[in-house]
C-alpha cells in the first residue's frame, strides 16, 4: 500500500486521482481512480504511469517514462491542468489533469498527484472550439498561448480579497489549516471558510486543484 499522507491525501476528493513518486511509479491510487480505470490499488501501485494511462494528444503519445510531468517533478515547477486521451476502463477517453508536486512530510521526496475528470460532450465540444479560435490568432503558437494565459488570468486574481490571497500562498507553501490559522491568528473555521470562497472563485474542488489552477493563472 502506498503511503498513509498519500493514501489521505488521494482519497480526500470524489475524482479520480492517484500519485506518481520521482521514478515514474504509481504511489498512491484512490477509489475513483478504480471505478475510471478497472484496476485496484493493488493492480496499480508501483507500476510505471505511463503504461496505465498510454495517454496520447492532438499531436500523438504523450506518456513515456520521460513525459513532461516527470520532468516537472525533478524539477520541482507546476504544470498547468491539459486535456489528455487515456485509456479507461471502457477504452479511450478524453479527460482533463490537473498536476500538483507535492513533498513528501518527512523526507521531501516529490510526488505528482494527478486528478482526472472525464471530459463530457459539452466540454469536448468547448474545447474544439478553443482549439479553432487559438489555431486563427496569427497563426502561431505563441499567440495561442498568450489568449490562453490571458483567459486564465481572468479567473480569480481580481476577485479575490487580499487575504484571501495571503491564504492561498500558505496553501501553495504546504500549510494545513492548523498552521494557516496560528500564523495569521485565526480560527481555523475562518481559514476553511476562507478556503472554500476561494475554491468557488478559482473553480476548484478541492486545495490540490485551487493551487494549480492559482499557479497556471499566475497568481501565485
Amino acid at each position: 500500500m502506498g503511503s498513509k499522507w498519500l493514501l489521505q491525501l488521494v482519497e480526500g476528493t470524489a475524482d479520480a486521482a492517484f500519485a506518481v513518486d520521482d521514478s515514474g511509479l504509481i504511489s498512491a491510487w484512490n477509489s475513483a481512480a478504480e471505478k475510471l480505470f478497472g484496476l485496484s490499488s493493488e493492480e496499480a501501485l508501483k507500476r510505471p504511469c505511463h503504461e496505465i494511462l498510454q495517454g496520447t494528444h492532438e499531436s500523438g503519445p504523450f506518456c513515456s517514462q520521460r513525459c513532461s510531468i516527470h520532468q516537472a517533478v525533478h524539477l520541482n515547477r507546476p504544470l498547468a491542468n491539459f486535456d489528455l486521451r487515456l485509456q479507461t476502463k471502457t477504452g479511450e477517453e478524453w479527460c482533463n489533469l490537473t498536476i500538483e508536486i507535492v513533498p513528501a512530510p518527512e523526507s521531501g521526496e516529490r510526488h505528482a498527484v494527478h486528478l482526472v475528470r472525464p471530459l463530457d460532450a459539452h466540454q469536448l465540444i468547448e474545447q474544439l472550439r478553443r482549439v479553432m479560435v487559438t489555431s486563427r490568432v496569427a497563426g502561431n503558437s505563441e499567440a495561442a498561448a498568450r489568449l490562453v494565459s490571458s483567459s486564465l488570468s481572468t479567473v480569480g486574481d481580481a476577485r479575490l480579497t487580499a487575504r484571501e490571497k495571503e491564504i492561498l500562498h500558505l496553501l501553495a507553501n504546504g500549510k494545513r489549516t492548523r498552521a494557516i490559522a496560528h500564523e495569521l491568528y485565526i480560527s481555523t473555521a475562518t481559514v476553511n471558510n476562507h478556503v472554500q470562497h476561494i475554491m468557488d472563485k478559482l473553480d476548484s474542488h478541492n486545495r490540490l486543484e485551487v493551487v494549480a489552477r492559482a499557479r497556471a493563472a499566475g497568481i501565485i
